[in-house]
């Protein structure tokens, strides 16, 4: 279990600077990092379909807004909605879904029953519930963002980057081993090794364990 207080003397460590007693310490660090924190850890929020942050809810439907053209029902996001991951017609999200269009704060569909996975907004303020290495990743984040403000040296910039790179997939490869059996498409590169089918002997794909490779991997 992490605390703020911890994630940022982690950065201080990495930017290689004295480091914090208090979140209100007297110290350029301490207003520098306040003032980054929230779009640092909004985006490492976004950078990835983090497990822990995800929530899957049967939409509302709206009654008093107009759907958009096209198409005949509408329906509200969550109140903590953060991001989409998936949208289906099923609760299982099993089958591909596109018959949906996000516009003017709202998803329009032509189906009575919508079913949404998305990152939820209510894990962001509470980093005693971040996983140990996601923590660790938005302290190298923090990092990057302020090293230009808090030091000198474009060299620093450059290491705190590739750490931060490797951090990222180290948190994703540990939040991915939360998840099931997965099965996918198959992309490009294996199917023009498979003389265009999947393994299956047709163009199904494969399952995969805990979403950590993906056949897509090649595509370009």
């Amino acid at each position: 279990m992490a605390t703020k207080l911890q994630v940022w003397k982690q950065a201080l460590i990495h930017l290689e600077l004295a480091s914090i007693s208090t979140l209100t310490d007297d110290v350029e660090a301490v207003n520098v990092f306040g003032n980054a924190w929230d779009g640092t850890v909004l985006e490492a929020f976004n950078s990835g379909d983090w497990n822990f942050a995800k929530r899957s809810v049967a939409l509302s439907q709206n009654n008093t807004e107009t759907a958009s053209v096209g198409w005949s029902y509408v329906f509200d996001y969550p109140d903590d909605y953060l991001r989409t991951i998936a949208v289906s017609n099923i609760p299982r999200f099993d089958d591909p879904f596109g018959d949906f269009v996000d516009e003017g704060g709202f998803l329009h569909a032509n189906t009575t029953s919508i079913y949404l996975r998305y990152i939820s907004d209510d894990k962001v303020a509470v980093v005693e519930d971040w996983p140990t290495m996601f923590w660790r990743y938005v302290a190298l984040q923090l990092a990057v963002d302020t090293v230009g403000k808090l030091t000198n040296g474009t060299t620093l910039y450059q290491k705190l980057e590739a750490e931060r790179d490797v951090a990222w997939r180290k948190a994703k490869s540990i939040d991915a081993r939360n998840e099931n059996h997965k099965r996918v498409s198959t992309g490009s590169w294996l199917r023009s090794r498979l003389g265009g089918y999947g393994s299956l002997g047709d163009n199904r794909g494969g399952t995969l364990v805990g979403g950590q490779i993906s056949f897509e991997e090649g595509d370009v």
